[in-house]
Formats: C-alpha cells, sequence, structure tokens
C-alpha cells in the first residue's frame, strides 16, 4: 500500500526528524495542522513496537475547534487506505494493523487519563490548562517514550514561549524547532500579505502573520502588570518569613477548578508564596497539602456561594472547617467582576511572586484576557471564561478582602513594619470579619 503524502517542502525536515519533542510556530493559514495530520498518518502506518495497538492523540483547546480544524483533514487522507474505519461520534480513525488516531479536547483531558499514546500534537497549547500536561498528557507518553508536538501562533509569553524556548535551545539534542513567519515562508501571496497588513493591526499581523512573541496577548487584562514585575525582578523565589502569619484565598468549584492562593503581607508587599491548583486533589488532600507546609495561617478567604449548602448536605466553609482550617471568612457577595479586576490591578505594584510555586497561578494571569465580541469585532467588557478564570478569580478575592475591610494592606507600596490587631479564632463565623494587617504607627 502506497499513500501520497505530498507535504509541503517548507515542512519536509519535521516529517523527517528524530527528536522525541518539537515545536512548531507558524503564521495563520501555513498549514502546520495539516503536515500534523500527515505526521500522525505516517508514524500510524509505519511505526512497529510489540504490545497493544499504537495510539495516537491531537489534542486541541475544544472538541469543537478539534472537529472543525483538523477532522476533515483526517478523513480525507485515510478514505483511500482499505480497512481504514472512520468514527464520526467519537472523531477517530482505526488503521490495517489497528493503529488509532483519535481527537481530543483540552477542556477534557481529565478524561485522558490513564490512557497510553505513542504521540500527541497539542494544538494551540497556550489556550489550554497547562495542568493538562504536567499532569495527564505527559503521563501518558512514558508507557512507550511516546513523542510530542506543540503547534500555534503566539499569543505573548506564555507556556507556548517556555516550550518554544527550550525547542530553540535544545540543550539535550531531543528538540526539533520550526519557526515560520509569513514574510520567510513563501506560502502564502505577497498581494494578499499586503492587504492583510494593511487591513490588519500592526499587533495583530506581527502576532499573527510575523510569529512575533513579544506582542502582548491581544486583549489580556493582567499581561502587562505581570511583565513588569518580571522587568524589576518581582518573580522569582519569595521567601517565607515564620514569624508572620499567612493567608489562604479560595476560587471554589468542582476539584478541577478549585485554585488557592497561599498570601503573606510584609512591609508594604503582599508576597505571593503558592498557587494549589492541582486538579486531582480532595478538599482534604488540599488542606493537608497547606497546613504540612508548617504556615501559620491567620484566615482563609472564600467567595460568598462557600457559605451556601452543597449536595452533601454542608457548606463549602464547613467543608474546610471539618478538614481543619480555622477562621474560614466568606466574603459578602459581589456581583462585578470588572470591579475586582480593577482592584487587583491596583495591587500588582506591591506584589512579589514566587516563580516555581506559583507557575500555575502566573501563566494563568498573562493569559487571562477579556472576551472576544465576534459581532462587534472588539473586545468586550466581560472576561473570557477558561481555565485562567479560577486563579484569577481566587486572587481578586484578595483585593475584594481589602475593599470590604476584611484585611487592610496599608499604604501600596510603602515600607513599614506591620502588626496583626485582632488575631482571634471564630472571627470567620461572621462574614466579612477577619484579622487586620495594618502599619503601625
Amino acid at each position: 500500500m502506497i499513500v501520497d503524502l505530498n507535504p509541503r517542502p517548507q515542512f519536509a525536515a519535521y516529517l523527517a526528524r528524530r527528536e522525541r519533542w518539537s515545536v512548531l510556530v507558524v503564521h495563520r493559514r501555513g498549514g502546520k495542522t495539516f503536515v500534523c495530520v500527515q505526521d500522525l498518518l505516517l508514524k500510524s502506518l509505519t511505526y512497529k513496537r510489540p504490545g497493544p495497538p499504537l495510539r495516537y492523540g491531537y489534542i486541541a483547546p475544544t472538541r469543537d475547534q478539534a472537529k472543525d480544524i483538523t477532522w476533515g483533514y483526517l478523513k480525507e487522507f485515510v478514505s483511500p487506505i482499505p480497512g481504514a474505519k472512520v468514527n464520526n461520534g467519537e472523531l477517530s480513525v482505526v488503521l490495517p494493523g489497528k493503529a488509532m488516531i483519535r481527537l481530543y479536547s483540552g477542556e477534557s483531558y481529565d478524561r485522558m487519563r490513564g490512557l497510553y499514546f505513542d504521540g500527541v500534537i497539542v494544538d494551540e497549547g497556550a489556550d489550554i490548562d497547562p495542568r493538562a500536561w504536567d499532569e495527564v498528557i505527559r503521563p501518558c507518553l512514558v508507557d512507550y517514550q511516546g513523542w510530542a508536538t506543540f503547534i500555534g501562533t503566539p499569543k505573548g509569553r506564555n507556556g507556548f514561549f517556555t516550550m518554544h524556548q527550550k525547542a530553540a535551545e535544545n540543550k539535550d539534542g531531543n528538540w526539533f524547532s520550526l519557526v515560520l513567519p509569513a514574510s520567510r515562508s513563501g506560502i502564502l501571496p505577497p498581494a494578499e500579505l499586503a492587504d492583510m497588513r494593511e487591513n490588519m493591526s500592526e499587533a495583530a499581523y506581527a502576532q499573527e502573520m510575523e510569529c512575533d512573541f513579544s506582542v502582548a496577548l491581544l486583549g489580556a487584562i493582567y499581561s502587562k502588570q505581570v511583565t513588569r514585575l518580571r522587568n524589576s525582578g518581582a518573580i522569582g523565589k519569595v521567601k517565607h518569613d515564620a514569624a508572620l502569619p499567612c493567608w489562604s484565598f479560595w476560587d471554589l468549584g468542582a476539584p478541577l477548578n478549585t485554585c488557592v492562593w497561599t498570601v503573606q503581607f510584609l512591609r508594604g508587599e503582599i508576597r505571593l508564596l503558592h498557587c494549589d491548583a492541582a486538579s486531582d486533589w480532595t478538599t482534604a488532600q488540599r488542606v493537608a497539602t497547606m497546613t504540612g507546609r508548617g504556615y501559620d495561617y491567620a484566615g482563609h478567604v472564600i467567595p460568598h456561594d462557600g457559605g451556601a449548602k452543597q449536595k452533601s448536605g454542608i457548606s463549602y466553609r464547613e467543608e474546610l472547617k471539618r478538614a481543619g482550617l480555622r477562621n474560614v471568612i466568606t466574603l459578602p457577595r459581589a456581583d462585578d467582576p470588572n470591579a475586582r479586576i480593577a482592584r487587583l490591578t491596583g495591587l500588582f505594584p506591591s506584589m512579589l511572586i514566587d516563580e516555581e510555586n506559583c507557575r500555575f497561578g502566573i501563566e494563568a494571569l498573562e493569559n487571562y484576557r477579556w472576551a472576544f465580541d465576534a459581532k462587534r469585532k472588539t473586545y468586550g467588557e466581560r472576561p473570557h471564561h477558561d481555565w485562567c478564570s479560577h486563579p484569577c478569580d481566587a486572587l481578586g478575592y484578595l483585593a475584594e478582602a481589602a475593599d470590604c475591610g476584611v484585611i487592610s494592606l496599608g499604604p501600596s507600596g510603602r515600607r513599614h513594619p506591620a502588626k496583626i490587631i485582632s488575631p482571634i479564632d471564630g472571627l470567620g463565623d461572621t462574614p466579612w470579619h477577619g484579622i487586620v494587617i495594618s502599619p503601625l504607627d
């Protein structure tokens, strides 16, 4: 059987690669999805190993994106192959020899947990919760030393940028890197590029067509603030002061969506020590991890719905107390997320962020963005809801706690000694009271 893939010459080196990990940074309409489907088909038909059938995955941010962008190509390629089976419901094909290629949603990444893969394509990984790779996809490649390819266009200096840097440096010789801007690819007609340059914003053209990572994420909410913190050295190793208590700030939900920041306030600084967001933790495991660090917690702040009864018959607040937390404080209801965003934005100059322990939270802050209004062709007045929302909301409750008097941060950006005014357990029994930190006179 002969299958004619006929790849574009710009991607021939990728199809012939020997490296395990690959990053393709390619301009829009450059053909990165097309060649990756070709690669999956090539590997499925030619690779041999003992054990169960080969299994490959194509992972896009959502199922609809996987179907709209990739499914048509995959079906077209396998249609001439005798014995190939196409399952439209599962978005999968099974080839002669039982090798499977299936499309997956990054939104539902937990469904891949426990599978094995011989190789995966991660499309627009910047739009996928980074826990998908760390907790689920990477472990799926262990059994048969599977490979992975990350593809996309820049969206600021996020996780995809980090992968691009690793591939470009190739310190261990195991990374393949391809950067293909439109001005060098020769794929799109010059007249078309000229028209796009004229009718797109300079930033959008640089990002989408010239693969420029220096352009801030379009519609970003906190990206500039995080960049300023990086440039000032405020993101790095942040030391915990054992003489002062910590606070935690929670966004609640299913284990996948629950996020907790551990914070310490010191001399006008807001020190972000940890961002805990492991998707497979129970409430008890999350609390045990926090308390096991040996921190002295003054209080724990949760949103207003934390006081409502769950299906279990108790509130989340009560569940946290049963798990061992003291002084769990429920914030009053606040219906305007924009006000929370504005308050939090004003606190960034006082922040220090531990880069290692808050990696997930930092990436969320960099990728949090306003929702795009397709009808008006502009960014709307509400934030886009995705995996970034949970850590950003959790940190936003710090700003709400300061606004309603649960905590007092003191003059922003000023260094001064601090004291705890009322360290009394039980204040959390009355919503929106807590331990107040204020500067000494």
